[in-house]
């Protein structure tokens, strides 16, 4: 029987014994459920015997007895999918999405993802899908009802929610993701077959090394190094005249260092959020001390520097927002060009870059055949997002893929990030954004391929 979607109203009936849930006569008559008998109503992990009634009502809004409702953790006014499995007399709602966090506060819950998490909840509520905020500290729990922040009047309000079928972390801190505390949380998820997705963020150096035995990709990407010694630092030097070095765990263009050959030395650029440190060294020894007082070598790569795209002096990338579909297939859901402040050699947002379509900067930039160009990088980023499936069997349900291309049309791969930035920052028309940015729409189809809930 296919799933319908439903409204639930929290509505007061006759006291009885059993609960009474009460259901427009056509769905009861549709779906095949037995009237005036008692069956198991369930939502993820918390189920009730309920006795369901018929009513003349044309629409599909369903009357629920209060304490039913709050032992289920489904809030009033809720929208989801409804299927009766005739076998065992039980009714099944769903889906519930949980959108993990660090911690919240009674104040600001999710600032700087407070407007994208109100995005995703509304139109969750659209899609028919029940979804929450979480921290880890509640998610962890007695795993009975789980204290979440939903929407009401668009503020956040905080409630009780069964636990929930898929969980999409949005963990800002990789300290949080090595305590035993988070782990503990992945072997729970498991243990009660939670779909948990974008499981970890990626390591620069892990995953240079699995697109390397990739032949397809091994001309894409740039020569890396692992930072282990001064030998290291001098053979990437001697071979390029520009090279960075990158933090491995590193995000948002945060701790990389420039770093290039002139006839007299060494130049060093570091950038910060208000502006760029520029240091010049006579000798490969004095850079390399200069370095060493100021990272940990274990935790860097040293990375060829590419002669990407420029316009007006700012360097030019591109980011491809990689995602799940409706059929559980990596497609990409948005790619734009990332132009760097002047004179700077970082791109991100969150640095003072800016954000433009691909096909008009590479108009700009003079680049021929703009639609091909683009189709490239898209199929660049679609063979990335296969191999980290292959690796990383299934962990991921959404990539951010950051390319370079050169003047002569080569193809980069920089970066990829398992925790794509959801700024405010946005390209779309006023018209589109009330309709919500396809990435939450993604996300929630990617929800519904994984529960079935949209299975016809």
């Amino acid at each position: 029987m296919n799933p319908i979607q439903v409204m639930i109203s929290h509505h007061a009936h006759t006291d009885t014994d059993v609960p009474v849930v009460s259901f427009p006569k056509w769905m009861l008559k549709k779906m095949k459920i037995p009237a005036g008998y008692p069956i198991r109503l369930r939502c993820s992990n918390r189920h009730i015997q309920v006795v369901c009634l018929g009513n003349s009502a044309k629409s599909s809004l369903i009357l629920m007895n209060p304490d039913a409702a709050q032992h289920l953790g489904i809030p009033d006014q809720s929208q989801l999918h409804i299927r009766y499995a005739p076998s065992s007399r039980e009714l099944r709602l769903g889906p519930v999405l949980a959108i993990l966090i660090n911690q919240t506060s009674d104040h600001i819950p999710f600032a700087p993802l407070d407007t994208f998490m109100k995005e995703v909840i509304r139109l969750a509520r659209s899609r028919y899908v029940l979804a929450y905020v979480v921290s880890l500290s509640d998610l962890i729990g007695d795993q009975g009802l789980v204290s979440g922040w939903t929407v009401s009047n668009l503020k956040w309000k905080k409630s009780s929610f069964p636990l929930p079928h898929v969980v999409y972390n949005r963990i800002t801190s990789r300290k949080v993701e090595r305590t035993e505390a988070f782990q503990t949380m992945k072997q729970a998820l498991a243990a009660q077959h939670i779909v948990f997705f974008n499981q970890t963020f990626l390591n620069k150096w892990e995953v240079y090394g699995h697109l390397k035995t990739n032949e397809q990709l091994a001309r894409h990407l740039p020569e890396t190094k692992r930072f282990e010694s001064y030998a290291i630092l001098g053979q990437m030097l001697q071979k390029y005249p520009v090279v960075f070095v990158k933090p491995i765990h590193g995000s948002l263009g945060k701790g990389i260092y420039r770093i290039s050959r002139g006839m007299t030395g060494f130049t060093s650029q570091y950038t910060t959020l208000n502006g760029e440190i520029h240091k010049q060294f006579k000798s490969l020894h004095s850079l390399y001390q200069y370095l060493s007082k100021r990272i940990r070598r274990k935790y860097y790569i040293v990375q060829q520097g590419i002669p990407i795209l420029h316009l007006d002096e700012r360097a030019i990338d591109f980011r491809a927002l990689m995602q799940k579909n409706q059929r559980g297939e990596w497609a990409v859901t948005s790619m734009v060009a990332r132009m760097g402040p002047t004179h700077r050699f970082v791109s991100n947002v969150a640095r003072g870059g800016e954000i433009s379509s691909v096909t008009h900067i590479l108009q700009r930039c003079h680049i021929p055949q703009t639609k091909t160009v683009r189709n490239k990088l898209v199929t660049v980023a679609k063979k990335v997002c296969a191999v980290i499936e292959r690796i990383y069997q299934g962990q991921f349900g959404e990539l951010g893929v950051d390319l370079a291309l050169t003047k002569n049309g080569h193809i980069y791969i920089l970066e990829v990030n398992s925790k794509p930035s959801k700024t405010d920052d946005s390209l779309r028309p006023s018209r589109a954004a009330r309709k919500g940015r396809p990435s939450v729409h993604r996300l929630l189809d990617y929800t519904l391929y994984l529960t079935q809930y949209d299975k016809k």
